[in-house]
Protein backbone atom coordinates (compact mmCIF):
# COMPACT_ATOMS: atom_id res chain seq x y z
CA UNK A 1 0.00 0.00 0.00
CA UNK A 2 1.31 3.05 -1.15
CA UNK A 3 0.75 5.93 1.72
CA UNK A 4 1.82 9.48 3.71
CA UNK A 5 4.33 6.94 5.19
CA UNK A 6 5.68 5.58 2.30
CA UNK A 7 7.66 8.79 2.02
CA UNK A 8 9.50 8.38 5.43
CA UNK A 9 12.55 6.25 4.26
CA UNK A 10 13.39 8.85 1.61
CA UNK A 11 13.59 11.89 4.08
CA UNK A 12 14.99 9.65 6.73
CA UNK A 13 18.41 8.37 3.96
CA UNK A 14 18.08 12.12 2.73
CA UNK A 15 18.94 13.67 6.63
CA UNK A 16 21.02 11.20 6.39
CA UNK A 17 23.19 11.78 3.93
CA UNK A 18 23.01 15.64 4.17
CA UNK A 19 24.76 14.98 7.66
CA UNK A 20 27.46 12.92 6.29
CA UNK A 21 28.06 15.40 3.87
CA UNK A 22 28.70 18.19 6.72
CA UNK A 23 30.45 15.71 8.59
CA UNK A 24 33.35 15.46 5.69
CA UNK A 25 33.35 18.98 4.84
CA UNK A 26 34.11 19.75 8.66
CA UNK A 27 36.89 16.70 8.56
CA UNK A 28 38.48 18.53 5.30
CA UNK A 29 38.33 21.93 7.39
CA UNK A 30 39.86 20.28 10.27
CA UNK A 31 42.88 18.58 8.27
CA UNK A 32 44.14 21.88 7.61
CA UNK A 33 44.70 22.47 10.94
CA UNK A 34 47.80 20.30 12.34
CA UNK A 35 47.72 19.67 16.03
CA UNK A 36 49.77 22.21 18.64
CA UNK A 37 53.07 20.86 19.44
CA UNK A 38 52.50 22.07 22.60
CA UNK A 39 50.20 20.45 23.76
CA UNK A 40 50.82 17.32 25.82
CA UNK A 41 50.71 14.06 24.54
CA UNK A 42 50.35 15.32 21.01
CA UNK A 43 51.12 12.94 18.31
CA UNK A 44 53.63 13.67 15.18
CA UNK A 45 52.01 16.00 12.44
CA UNK A 46 52.32 12.75 9.83
CA UNK A 47 50.76 10.83 12.13
CA UNK A 48 47.60 13.11 12.05
CA UNK A 49 47.31 13.56 9.05
CA UNK A 50 47.56 9.83 7.84
CA UNK A 51 44.64 9.45 10.33
CA UNK A 52 42.52 12.07 9.05
CA UNK A 53 42.93 11.03 5.31
CA UNK A 54 41.64 7.54 6.79
CA UNK A 55 38.41 8.93 8.40
CA UNK A 56 37.72 11.41 5.53
CA UNK A 57 37.77 8.02 3.14
CA UNK A 58 35.56 5.93 5.37
CA UNK A 59 33.54 9.19 5.44
CA UNK A 60 33.59 9.06 1.33
CA UNK A 61 32.32 5.29 1.19
CA UNK A 62 29.54 6.04 3.65
CA UNK A 63 28.21 8.62 2.04
CA UNK A 64 28.69 7.04 -1.27
CA UNK A 65 26.52 4.02 0.22
CA UNK A 66 23.52 5.99 1.26
CA UNK A 67 23.37 7.57 -2.21
CA UNK A 68 23.06 4.69 -3.82
CA UNK A 69 20.12 3.79 -1.31
CA UNK A 70 18.65 7.07 -1.40
CA UNK A 71 18.78 6.34 -5.41
CA UNK A 72 17.25 2.63 -5.46
CA UNK A 73 14.12 4.17 -2.91
CA UNK A 74 13.34 6.70 -5.36
CA UNK A 75 13.15 4.11 -8.12
CA UNK A 76 11.36 1.44 -6.21
CA UNK A 77 8.72 4.79 -5.28
CA UNK A 78 8.65 5.56 -8.70
CA UNK A 79 8.26 1.75 -9.50
CA UNK A 80 5.02 1.13 -7.59
CA UNK A 81 3.66 4.43 -8.09
CA UNK A 82 3.10 4.28 -11.94
CA UNK A 83 2.06 0.19 -11.21
CA UNK A 84 -0.32 1.37 -8.56
CA UNK A 85 -1.55 3.93 -11.04
CA UNK A 86 -2.01 1.20 -14.05
CA UNK A 87 -4.52 -0.58 -11.84
CA UNK A 88 -6.29 2.42 -10.56
CA UNK A 89 -5.22 2.54 -7.09
CA UNK A 90 -3.83 6.28 -7.25
CA UNK A 91 -4.33 9.33 -9.38
CA UNK A 92 -2.17 12.41 -9.45
CA UNK A 93 -3.21 16.03 -8.44
CA UNK A 94 -0.32 18.42 -9.54
CA UNK A 95 2.32 15.72 -9.72
CA UNK A 96 1.08 14.40 -5.99
CA UNK A 97 -0.10 10.79 -5.92
CA UNK A 98 -2.97 10.65 -4.51
CA UNK A 99 -5.04 7.66 -3.33
CA UNK A 100 -8.17 6.43 -4.37
CA UNK A 101 -9.06 4.28 -1.99
CA UNK A 102 -8.70 4.57 1.86
CA UNK A 103 -5.46 3.79 3.71
CA UNK A 104 -7.09 0.65 5.47
CA UNK A 105 -8.63 -0.73 2.51
CA UNK A 106 -7.22 -3.84 1.62
CA UNK A 107 -7.30 -3.99 -2.62
CA UNK A 108 -6.17 -8.17 -2.38
CA UNK A 109 -9.54 -8.47 -0.87
CA UNK A 110 -10.99 -8.41 -4.15
CA UNK A 111 -8.69 -11.16 -5.28
CA UNK A 112 -8.64 -13.12 -2.79
CA UNK A 113 -9.22 -17.00 -2.86
CA UNK A 114 -12.67 -18.10 -1.26
CA UNK A 115 -13.00 -21.03 0.98
CA UNK A 116 -14.55 -23.20 -1.52
CA UNK A 117 -13.42 -23.79 -5.13
CA UNK A 118 -14.32 -21.65 -7.60
CA UNK A 119 -15.41 -18.83 -4.86
CA UNK A 120 -13.81 -15.43 -4.28
CA UNK A 121 -13.86 -13.64 -0.79
CA UNK A 122 -16.33 -10.77 -0.24
CA UNK A 123 -13.99 -7.35 0.30
CA UNK A 124 -13.95 -7.22 4.23
CA UNK A 125 -16.68 -10.44 5.12
CA UNK A 126 -15.63 -13.91 5.84
CA UNK A 127 -18.07 -14.71 2.91
CA UNK A 128 -16.95 -16.56 0.24
CA UNK A 129 -19.08 -16.65 -3.20
CA UNK A 130 -19.11 -18.00 -6.32
CA UNK A 131 -21.47 -17.38 -9.72
CA UNK A 132 -21.47 -19.95 -12.25
CA UNK A 133 -24.17 -21.56 -15.05
CA UNK A 134 -23.71 -22.37 -18.26
CA UNK A 135 -25.45 -21.29 -21.67
CA UNK A 136 -26.81 -23.52 -24.15
CA UNK A 137 -28.26 -24.11 -27.20
CA UNK A 138 -30.26 -26.31 -28.39
CA UNK A 139 -31.39 -27.34 -32.05
CA UNK A 140 -34.01 -29.76 -31.79
CA UNK A 141 -36.34 -31.79 -34.76
CA UNK A 142 -39.21 -33.88 -34.16
CA UNK A 143 -40.21 -36.67 -36.77
CA UNK A 144 -43.73 -35.65 -35.31
CA UNK A 145 -44.87 -32.89 -33.47
CA UNK A 146 -44.82 -33.16 -29.93
CA UNK A 147 -46.98 -31.29 -26.73
CA UNK A 148 -43.71 -30.04 -25.31
CA UNK A 149 -41.06 -28.40 -28.29
CA UNK A 150 -38.28 -27.94 -25.82
CA UNK A 151 -37.83 -30.98 -23.74
CA UNK A 152 -38.65 -34.06 -24.62
CA UNK A 153 -41.89 -34.56 -22.49
CA UNK A 154 -43.58 -38.20 -22.87
CA UNK A 155 -46.79 -37.98 -21.87
CA UNK A 156 -47.12 -35.08 -24.54
CA UNK A 157 -46.88 -37.46 -27.26
CA UNK A 158 -50.45 -37.15 -29.22
CA UNK A 159 -52.10 -40.94 -29.26
CA UNK A 160 -54.86 -42.28 -30.82
CA UNK A 161 -54.51 -40.64 -34.41
CA UNK A 162 -53.62 -37.45 -33.65
CA UNK A 163 -50.45 -37.88 -34.94
CA UNK A 164 -50.03 -35.40 -37.48
CA UNK A 165 -47.35 -37.09 -39.80
CA UNK A 166 -45.24 -33.67 -39.88
CA UNK A 167 -41.59 -32.78 -38.48
CA UNK A 168 -40.90 -29.83 -36.33
CA UNK A 169 -38.26 -27.67 -35.73
CA UNK A 170 -36.88 -25.49 -32.79
CA UNK A 171 -34.00 -23.34 -31.41
CA UNK A 172 -34.28 -22.72 -27.64
CA UNK A 173 -31.95 -21.58 -24.94
CA UNK A 174 -33.89 -22.27 -22.56
CA UNK A 175 -32.01 -24.57 -20.93
CA UNK A 176 -29.08 -21.61 -20.17
CA UNK A 177 -28.60 -21.49 -16.03
CA UNK A 178 -27.31 -19.13 -13.61
CA UNK A 179 -26.62 -20.01 -9.89
CA UNK A 180 -25.17 -18.24 -6.66
CA UNK A 181 -23.57 -19.57 -4.24
CA UNK A 182 -22.47 -18.44 -1.00
CA UNK A 183 -20.56 -20.01 1.74
CA UNK A 184 -19.55 -18.44 5.37
CA UNK A 185 -18.01 -19.92 8.09
CA UNK A 186 -19.47 -19.60 12.08
CA UNK A 187 -18.35 -20.46 15.48
CA UNK A 188 -20.43 -22.83 16.88
CA UNK A 189 -22.64 -24.54 13.77
CA UNK A 190 -19.84 -24.95 11.18
CA UNK A 191 -20.31 -22.90 7.33
CA UNK A 192 -23.65 -21.13 6.08
CA UNK A 193 -24.33 -21.97 3.10
CA UNK A 194 -26.81 -20.35 0.52
CA UNK A 195 -27.76 -21.14 -3.04
CA UNK A 196 -29.98 -19.57 -5.43
CA UNK A 197 -30.18 -21.25 -9.35
CA UNK A 198 -32.78 -19.99 -12.11
CA UNK A 199 -32.67 -21.39 -15.66
CA UNK A 200 -35.03 -19.94 -18.59
CA UNK A 201 -37.78 -22.83 -18.57
CA UNK A 202 -40.82 -20.41 -17.44
CA UNK A 203 -44.42 -21.29 -18.16
CA UNK A 204 -44.57 -17.98 -20.99
CA UNK A 205 -41.87 -18.55 -23.32
CA UNK A 206 -37.94 -18.06 -21.99
CA UNK A 207 -38.85 -16.70 -18.97
CA UNK A 208 -36.91 -16.77 -15.57
CA UNK A 209 -37.97 -19.84 -13.37
CA UNK A 210 -36.17 -20.27 -9.89
CA UNK A 211 -35.29 -24.41 -9.56
CA UNK A 212 -33.20 -23.95 -6.38
CA UNK A 213 -33.48 -21.46 -3.64
CA UNK A 214 -32.41 -22.46 -0.09
CA UNK A 215 -29.91 -21.82 2.92
CA UNK A 216 -28.16 -24.90 4.99
CA UNK A 217 -26.22 -24.47 7.89
CA UNK A 218 -23.30 -27.21 9.63
CA UNK A 219 -20.86 -29.53 8.38
CA UNK A 220 -21.47 -33.34 9.16
CA UNK A 221 -25.13 -32.08 10.46
CA UNK A 222 -26.67 -29.98 8.55
CA UNK A 223 -29.99 -28.16 8.51
CA UNK A 224 -31.68 -26.67 5.19
CA UNK A 225 -34.89 -24.86 4.53
CA UNK A 226 -35.60 -23.23 1.30
CA UNK A 227 -36.61 -25.18 -2.15
CA UNK A 228 -34.71 -28.22 -3.82
CA UNK A 229 -35.22 -31.62 -5.04
CA UNK A 230 -36.89 -33.95 -2.89
CA UNK A 231 -35.54 -36.17 0.13
CA UNK A 232 -36.89 -39.12 -1.87
CA UNK A 233 -34.63 -38.54 -5.23
CA UNK A 234 -31.50 -39.26 -6.10
CA UNK A 235 -30.25 -36.56 -8.01
CA UNK A 236 -26.93 -38.15 -8.85
CA UNK A 237 -28.19 -41.02 -10.37
CA UNK A 238 -29.73 -38.18 -13.58
CA UNK A 239 -28.09 -39.25 -16.55
CA UNK A 240 -25.98 -37.05 -18.46
CA UNK A 241 -28.40 -35.94 -21.33
CA UNK A 242 -28.86 -33.52 -23.67
CA UNK A 243 -32.53 -33.44 -23.05
CA UNK A 244 -33.48 -30.98 -19.96
CA UNK A 245 -36.85 -33.71 -19.10
CA UNK A 246 -34.63 -36.55 -19.10
CA UNK A 247 -36.25 -39.46 -18.39
CA UNK A 248 -39.75 -40.68 -17.96
CA UNK A 249 -39.67 -43.01 -14.99
CA UNK A 250 -36.79 -41.55 -13.03
CA UNK A 251 -37.74 -39.62 -9.33
CA UNK A 252 -37.60 -35.78 -10.16
CA UNK A 253 -39.14 -32.96 -8.05
CA UNK A 254 -38.21 -30.17 -6.35
CA UNK A 255 -40.17 -28.90 -3.44
CA UNK A 256 -39.52 -26.42 -0.95
CA UNK A 257 -38.95 -28.10 1.88
CA UNK A 258 -37.07 -28.31 5.54
CA UNK A 259 -35.41 -31.15 5.99
CA UNK A 260 -32.24 -32.28 8.01
CA UNK A 261 -28.97 -34.54 7.08
CA UNK A 262 -26.71 -36.41 8.90
CA UNK A 263 -22.82 -37.79 8.33
CA UNK A 264 -22.52 -41.01 10.10
CA UNK A 265 -19.18 -41.50 8.58
CA UNK A 266 -17.15 -41.01 5.16
CA UNK A 267 -19.44 -43.67 3.94
CA UNK A 268 -23.23 -43.26 5.68
CA UNK A 269 -25.42 -40.33 5.61
CA UNK A 270 -29.05 -40.37 6.02
CA UNK A 271 -31.97 -37.10 5.47
CA UNK A 272 -35.04 -36.61 6.67
CA UNK A 273 -37.59 -33.70 5.24
CA UNK A 274 -41.08 -32.15 5.73
CA UNK A 275 -42.30 -31.13 2.28
CA UNK A 276 -44.68 -29.41 0.41
CA UNK A 277 -47.35 -31.85 0.51
CA UNK A 278 -49.32 -30.80 -2.89
CA UNK A 279 -51.43 -33.54 -4.03
CA UNK A 280 -52.89 -34.22 -7.93
CA UNK A 281 -56.25 -35.78 -7.72
CA UNK A 282 -58.42 -36.77 -10.82
CA UNK A 283 -62.15 -36.02 -9.86
CA UNK A 284 -65.41 -36.60 -11.99
CA UNK A 285 -67.28 -34.03 -14.16
CA UNK A 286 -69.76 -32.25 -12.42
CA UNK A 287 -67.94 -32.80 -9.01
CA UNK A 288 -66.38 -29.57 -7.55
CA UNK A 289 -64.37 -28.99 -4.27
CA UNK A 290 -60.62 -27.99 -3.34
CA UNK A 291 -57.54 -30.39 -2.49
CA UNK A 292 -56.61 -29.64 0.73
CA UNK A 293 -52.77 -30.84 2.42
CA UNK A 294 -53.65 -30.79 5.89
CA UNK A 295 -50.24 -32.59 6.58
CA UNK A 296 -46.28 -32.31 4.43
CA UNK A 297 -44.88 -35.04 3.18
CA UNK A 298 -42.63 -36.52 4.95
CA UNK A 299 -39.57 -38.06 2.65
CA UNK A 300 -35.94 -39.40 3.72
CA UNK A 301 -33.00 -41.53 2.43
CA UNK A 302 -30.24 -43.28 3.99
CA UNK A 303 -27.38 -43.60 1.40
CA UNK A 304 -23.88 -45.82 0.93
CA UNK A 305 -21.12 -44.72 -1.00
CA UNK A 306 -17.92 -47.42 -1.23
CA UNK A 307 -15.39 -46.95 -3.07
CA UNK A 308 -17.23 -48.52 -6.19
CA UNK A 309 -19.81 -46.17 -6.01
CA UNK A 310 -23.05 -45.95 -4.32
CA UNK A 311 -26.44 -47.12 -2.95
CA UNK A 312 -29.53 -45.02 -1.85
CA UNK A 313 -32.57 -45.96 -0.07
CA UNK A 314 -35.11 -43.55 -0.28
CA UNK A 315 -39.06 -43.50 1.12
CA UNK A 316 -42.27 -41.08 0.89
CA UNK A 317 -45.28 -40.65 2.58
CA UNK A 318 -47.97 -38.43 2.38
CA UNK A 319 -51.47 -37.89 3.08
CA UNK A 320 -54.21 -37.15 0.26
CA UNK A 321 -57.48 -35.11 0.78
CA UNK A 322 -60.52 -33.85 -1.22
CA UNK A 323 -62.95 -31.78 0.18
CA UNK A 324 -66.45 -32.03 -2.39
CA UNK A 325 -68.47 -28.82 -2.16
CA UNK A 326 -71.29 -31.51 -1.53
CA UNK A 327 -70.82 -34.55 0.36
CA UNK A 328 -68.05 -36.08 2.57
CA UNK A 329 -64.38 -35.39 2.80
CA UNK A 330 -62.40 -38.49 1.17
CA UNK A 331 -58.84 -38.98 1.99
CA UNK A 332 -56.05 -41.95 1.07
CA UNK A 333 -52.44 -42.37 2.60
CA UNK A 334 -49.95 -42.67 -0.33
CA UNK A 335 -46.17 -44.52 0.29
CA UNK A 336 -43.10 -44.97 -2.31
CA UNK A 337 -39.77 -46.64 -2.03
CA UNK A 338 -37.00 -46.00 -4.24
CA UNK A 339 -33.78 -48.00 -4.53
CA UNK A 340 -31.32 -46.28 -6.36
CA UNK A 341 -27.19 -46.41 -7.31
CA UNK A 342 -23.98 -46.38 -9.64
CA UNK A 343 -21.42 -48.72 -9.90
CA UNK A 344 -18.02 -47.42 -11.99
CA UNK A 345 -16.60 -49.56 -14.28
CA UNK A 346 -14.08 -48.24 -16.63
CA UNK A 347 -11.91 -45.43 -15.48
CA UNK A 348 -9.70 -43.29 -17.46
CA UNK A 349 -8.47 -41.11 -14.51
CA UNK A 350 -10.41 -39.04 -11.41
CA UNK A 351 -12.54 -37.38 -13.84
CA UNK A 352 -13.56 -39.69 -16.35
CA UNK A 353 -14.87 -42.54 -14.93
CA UNK A 354 -17.63 -45.06 -16.21
CA UNK A 355 -20.52 -45.95 -14.57
CA UNK A 356 -23.72 -47.90 -14.65
CA UNK A 357 -26.88 -45.65 -12.62
CA UNK A 358 -29.88 -47.43 -11.78
CA UNK A 359 -33.42 -46.67 -10.13
CA UNK A 360 -36.13 -49.17 -9.00
CA UNK A 361 -38.79 -46.76 -7.51
CA UNK A 362 -43.02 -48.28 -6.65
CA UNK A 363 -45.69 -46.56 -4.73
CA UNK A 364 -49.45 -45.46 -4.12
CA UNK A 365 -49.92 -42.66 -4.66
CA UNK A 366 -46.61 -41.26 -6.00
CA UNK A 367 -47.26 -39.62 -9.70
CA UNK A 368 -46.66 -36.17 -8.81
CA UNK A 369 -42.79 -37.50 -7.57
CA UNK A 370 -42.38 -39.24 -11.27
CA UNK A 371 -41.03 -37.22 -14.14
CA UNK A 372 -43.29 -38.07 -16.67
CA UNK A 373 -46.41 -38.03 -14.71
CA UNK A 374 -46.05 -35.22 -12.36
CA UNK A 375 -48.64 -32.63 -13.69
CA UNK A 376 -51.06 -35.73 -14.73
CA UNK A 377 -53.40 -35.71 -11.75
CA UNK A 378 -52.74 -39.22 -11.33
CA UNK A 379 -52.13 -39.54 -7.54
CA UNK A 380 -55.46 -40.46 -6.78
CA UNK A 381 -58.84 -40.38 -8.40
CA UNK A 382 -62.42 -39.46 -7.25
CA UNK A 383 -65.05 -41.95 -9.57
CA UNK A 384 -67.77 -40.21 -7.88
CA UNK A 385 -69.40 -37.91 -5.10
CA UNK A 386 -69.43 -40.65 -1.94
CA UNK A 387 -67.07 -43.10 -3.56
CA UNK A 388 -63.27 -43.61 -1.53
CA UNK A 389 -60.71 -41.39 -2.49
CA UNK A 390 -58.29 -44.32 -4.35
CA UNK A 391 -54.63 -43.71 -4.72
CA UNK A 392 -53.33 -44.73 -7.83
CA UNK A 393 -50.32 -47.74 -7.38
CA UNK A 394 -47.05 -46.74 -9.85
CA UNK A 395 -44.42 -48.12 -10.76
CA UNK A 396 -40.84 -46.04 -12.46
CA UNK A 397 -37.88 -47.72 -13.46
CA UNK A 398 -34.46 -46.33 -15.07
CA UNK A 399 -31.06 -47.85 -16.13
CA UNK A 400 -28.50 -45.90 -17.69
CA UNK A 401 -24.56 -46.15 -19.06
CA UNK A 402 -22.18 -43.39 -18.76
CA UNK A 403 -19.03 -43.82 -21.05
CA UNK A 404 -15.98 -42.15 -21.76
CA UNK A 405 -14.21 -42.67 -25.40
CA UNK A 406 -11.17 -40.77 -24.17
CA UNK A 407 -11.34 -37.64 -22.15
CA UNK A 408 -12.93 -35.12 -24.92
CA UNK A 409 -15.45 -37.55 -25.96
CA UNK A 410 -17.99 -39.42 -23.91
CA UNK A 411 -21.44 -41.01 -24.92
CA UNK A 412 -24.52 -41.84 -22.41
CA UNK A 413 -27.53 -44.43 -23.52
CA UNK A 414 -29.93 -45.14 -21.53
CA UNK A 415 -33.42 -46.21 -21.45
CA UNK A 416 -36.76 -45.52 -18.79
CA UNK A 417 -40.37 -47.04 -18.22
CA UNK A 418 -43.37 -45.42 -16.29
CA UNK A 419 -46.59 -47.39 -15.70
CA UNK A 420 -49.51 -46.17 -13.50
CA UNK A 421 -51.99 -49.03 -12.63
CA UNK A 422 -55.38 -47.59 -13.42
CA UNK A 423 -58.73 -48.09 -12.24
CA UNK A 424 -61.09 -49.40 -14.14
CA UNK A 425 -63.49 -46.42 -14.33
CA UNK A 426 -61.00 -44.16 -15.78
CA UNK A 427 -61.24 -42.20 -18.66
CA UNK A 428 -59.73 -44.08 -21.46
CA UNK A 429 -57.31 -41.32 -22.66
CA UNK A 430 -55.83 -41.00 -18.70
CA UNK A 431 -51.98 -41.70 -18.82
CA UNK A 432 -50.83 -45.63 -18.45
CA UNK A 433 -47.21 -45.63 -19.51
CA UNK A 434 -44.20 -44.20 -20.96
CA UNK A 435 -41.30 -45.79 -22.07
CA UNK A 436 -38.23 -43.60 -23.53
CA UNK A 437 -34.74 -44.86 -25.23
CA UNK A 438 -32.03 -42.49 -25.70
CA UNK A 439 -28.30 -42.11 -27.03
CA UNK A 440 -26.13 -39.12 -27.15
CA UNK A 441 -21.88 -38.45 -28.35
CA UNK A 442 -20.49 -35.28 -26.45
CA UNK A 443 -17.27 -33.71 -27.29
CA UNK A 444 -15.16 -31.69 -24.65
CA UNK A 445 -13.23 -29.46 -27.00
CA UNK A 446 -12.31 -27.09 -24.04
CA UNK A 447 -12.33 -27.65 -20.14
CA UNK A 448 -15.70 -25.42 -20.45
CA UNK A 449 -17.42 -25.82 -23.69
CA UNK A 450 -19.10 -29.05 -24.40
CA UNK A 451 -20.78 -29.84 -28.48
CA UNK A 452 -23.21 -32.50 -28.48
CA UNK A 453 -26.10 -34.52 -30.63
CA UNK A 454 -28.72 -37.05 -29.55
CA UNK A 455 -31.31 -39.34 -30.57
CA UNK A 456 -34.39 -40.22 -28.18
CA UNK A 457 -37.50 -42.32 -29.04
CA UNK A 458 -40.51 -42.45 -26.35
CA UNK A 459 -43.96 -44.13 -26.76
CA UNK A 460 -47.16 -43.41 -24.88
CA UNK A 461 -49.69 -45.53 -24.21
CA UNK A 462 -53.06 -44.45 -22.86
CA UNK A 463 -55.00 -46.29 -20.28
CA UNK A 464 -57.56 -47.58 -23.37
CA UNK A 465 -54.60 -48.95 -25.44
CA UNK A 466 -53.74 -45.97 -27.99
CA UNK A 467 -50.34 -45.16 -28.56
CA UNK A 468 -48.16 -43.07 -29.67
CA UNK A 469 -44.37 -42.27 -30.54
CA UNK A 470 -41.88 -39.74 -31.05
CA UNK A 471 -38.00 -39.95 -32.56
CA UNK A 472 -36.59 -36.71 -32.06
CA UNK A 473 -32.53 -35.27 -33.05
CA UNK A 474 -30.95 -32.90 -30.66
CA UNK A 475 -27.49 -31.07 -31.06
CA UNK A 476 -26.51 -28.88 -28.19
CA UNK A 477 -24.00 -26.31 -27.57
CA UNK A 478 -22.71 -25.07 -23.98
CA UNK A 479 -20.92 -22.93 -22.95
CA UNK A 480 -19.73 -23.19 -18.70
CA UNK A 481 -18.73 -20.01 -16.73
Amino acid sequence: MIGPAAGRPTRFLLTSAAAAVLLTCASRSLAQAPPDSNTPNAISDAEWRRQMEGRMQQLEQENAALRKQVGDVADTQQAVMKDAQQRGLLTLEAGQPRLTTPDWFDINKFAAEGDFPGSVRMPGTKTSFQIGGYVQLDAIFDADRIGNKDSFVVNTIPTGGEKTGSGNTNFSIRQTRLFLKTQTPTESWGNLVTYVEVDFQGTDGAEPRIRHAYGQIGDKNQFLAGQTWTAFQDATIFPATLDAQGPPGIVNNRRPQVRFRHEWNDQWNGVIAIEDPSSEITTPAGVSGVKSQPYPDLAGNVRWQPAWGHLQLSGVLRYEQFDPDVGSRESDVGYGLSLTGSVKTLRLDEKHVDSVLFQAAGGNGIARYLNDTNGQNLDAVLFAPGDNLDGLPAAAGVLAYQHWWNRKWGSTIGYSIVVIDNRSAEAGSDYHQGQYGMFNVRYYPAERVMIGGEVLYGVREDHDGSTGDDLRLQFSAQYRF
